[in-house]
């Protein structure tokens, strides 16, 4: 891998609740580190879920090895959300491979991990 082919600034984000001064609980997507990435389209494939057309499509990230990220995470570049399926740390080739999809419709940026959209809150405020 190149280190000039990772032109992409990605921001790697973890799903936190905590409890605000009122004690309600507050989740939402907060920043852990800002990387520059290499993003490459692997698959795509479309579906109806829910009566509605949905487009997945999965990704490779592509950064310099940091042991940090894990598949709780998701990762936001520009106006794209990917959720992390996987993470393959290479030590020896000073690189990390991240495996991710992102869904055209919008909906991921909703979720927490694993899928659960409720999590998110009453209002939907999970960016």
């Amino acid at each position: 891998m190149k280190l000039g082919r990772m032109r992409y600034r990605a921001e790697f984000q973890r799903y936190k609740s905590d409890k605000d001064k009122d004690g309600f609980v507050t989740k939402q997507w907060e920043p852990v580190l800002s990387v520059w990435a290499d993003i490459t389209a692997v698959s795509s494939r479309e579906y109806l879920s829910a009566d509605t057309e949905t487009a997945e499509t999965t990704v490779k990230i592509f950064i310099r090895y940091n042991p940090k990220i894990d598949n709780t995470m998701r990762v936001v570049c520009g106006d794209s959300i990917y959720e992390i399926t996987s993470v393959l740390n290479n030590r020896r080739d000073n690189i990390t491979t991240v495996m991710a999809k992102e869904w055209t419709y919008g909906a991921n940026d909703l979720k927490a991990p694993g899928g659960n959209a409720e999590k998110t809150g009453a209002a939907g405020n999970g960016v």
